[in-house]
């Protein structure tokens, strides 16, 4: 019985600590700074309340030890799948995009500034100054754009073209590669990028070299040209 009361008391004192620390998180900055270590301290603290609750109830059963045992390797299982998953997603994602720290990231769900880079998540710095934590794991299937921080080099522009919805993205990106390329005022020899705006839907950024930004107008009328048209061929 003293050993159920004093799990009780524990278990009021837990929650108002990290309650206090919560309250406290929210006005004071280096408190909130910690918020990750207390977070797990608190995991750390309940799964010990838990099998002090488990010894006090079932330490004289026969079959306690195997009991134990079970709920020691279930934990185990648990912490591995939540970390681990973000720790293969990360490694996943380093190699299919290789982030760097102060470029922009864009996706379905966040768009900010990467301020760190660790083994199972990013910190993007938002627009307003806040910053968020983000699992590797709940980005790495979602389609997305890395921008650099720095300008853009001398002679490149970036153009954004509405795609018609009547025509094949494939086929639209196709001729947007082949009018650019065969432009005199396009650097047939730079990298000629064309992916999704995920800001607006269904419009295309593209990024090409020209010889003199005098040409701009000549570019945008050549790629409105190429939005005029809304019917594939063989309609």
């Amino acid at each position: 019985m003293m050993n159920l009361i004093f799990l009780l008391g524990t278990t009021v004192l837990t929650v108002l600590l990290f309650r206090v620390l919560r309250l406290l998180g929210g006005h004071t900055k280096w408190i909130r700074s910690y918020a990750p270590y207390w977070s797990a301290a608190e995991l750390v603290v309940w799964v010990a309340l838990f099998f002090w609750l488990v010894q006090i109830f079932f330490s004289n059963k026969p079959y306690y030890p195997f009991l134990m045992a079970f709920l020691l390797s279930m934990v185990a299982v648990l912490l591995v799948w939540f970390y681990g998953k973000d720790l293969v997603a990360g490694f996943i994602f380093r190699i299919r995009h290789s982030p760097q720290k102060g470029q922009r990231i864009q996706t379905e769900t966040v768009k900010g500034t990467i301020r760190d880079i660790g083994v199972s998540q990013l910190t993007v710095e938002m627009s307003d100054g806040r910053r968020t934590r983000i699992p590797f794991s709940s980005i790495v299937t979602q389609p997305l754009s890395l921008q650099s921080h720095h300008s853009l080099a001398p002679g490149e522009t970036v153009l954004n073209v509405r795609m018609p919805e009547s025509m094949d993205p494939g086929l639209f990106e196709q001729r947007i590669r082949e009018a650019l390329i065969l432009s005199s005022w396009c650097v047939a020899s730079k990298p000629i990028l064309v992916q999704p705006d995920l800001a607006e839907e269904g419009t295309l950024r593209i990024s090409f070299f020209m010889l003199d930004p005098a040409y701009l107008s000549l570019a945008k009328e050549r790629l409105a040209k190429l939005t005029a048209v809304t019917r594939v061929p063989g309609q």
